[in-house]
């Protein structure tokens, strides 16, 4: 359950909801990722990738749709905390946390 953020992370980090990312992003875990950020829509958002193990192509595109969509709604979000595994698996992709934040998605 996400939770209010009681700590500063850094300057990567915003006040907000802080949103635990699970251990295991594969392709069973997309629905309830997206089902999980669309419940905290038009907040400010804290996600948090510390306990990360495994990152699939699916749940970063949902990640990256998120990015944008609470660009849109002018809310903030954030990644804190990536694990190795998180950055490992952005690595293969040619990302990083604050690349997928950026990108834009094309409509």
């Amino acid at each position: 359950m996400p939770r209010k953020s009681t700590k500063k992370t850094g300057a990567t980090a915003a006040d907000g909801t802080v949103f635990p990312l699970p251990a295991v992003l594969d392709l069973k875990a997309t629905g309830p990722l997206t089902e999980g950020l669309l419940a905290m829509r038009g907040q400010n958002l804290v996600l948090d990738a510390s306990k990360v193990e495994r990152l699939g192509t699916q749940c970063v595109q949902i990640l990256m749709a998120a990015a944008a969509t609470w660009k849109d709604d002018m809310a903030s979000i954030s990644i804190v905390e990536p694990s190795d595994s998180f950055s490992a698996g952005l690595r293969i992709l040619g990302l990083t946390p604050q690349a997928i934040l950026e990108k834009e998605i094309a409509q």
